[in-house]
């Protein structure tokens, strides 16, 4: 919502005589605010630092076992797929070469 309908909502609340804004207008002026706190590099900062960083860690910290147990299971994975199409190749050799055709 743009800064000229909100001030235009805030003219219609007082043209009413109600003292009190609605709701909605309060919420929005506390949203505007807090964007406009956000956006200082100062804050950026600490969120960032205070925030941002301490919850990816901790999730790093926890997920990181599970990933390396994954890493592992691929890699036996793909050594054994490559030892049985190593036998498979090296064993059964007319299997893959030509078809005779008996008459």
């Amino acid at each position: 919502m743009s800064e000229k309908a909100v001030q235009d909502d805030a003219r219609s609340v007082m043209s009413n005589g109600s003292h009190q804004p609605p709701k909605k207008e309060w919420l929005n002026k506390w949203i505007q605010k807090l964007s406009q706190l956000v956006q200082t590099e100062e804050n950026k900062k600490m969120i960032h630092v205070f925030l941002v960083d301490p919850i990816l860690n901790h999730i790093l910290d926890r997920i990181f076992p599970y990933v390396l147990i994954l890493c592992v299971l691929f890699v036996v994975l793909t050594i054994m797929i490559s030892l049985t199409l190593m036998i498979v190749f090296t064993r059964v050799p007319a299997a893959f070469g030509a078809v005779q055709i008996s008459s």
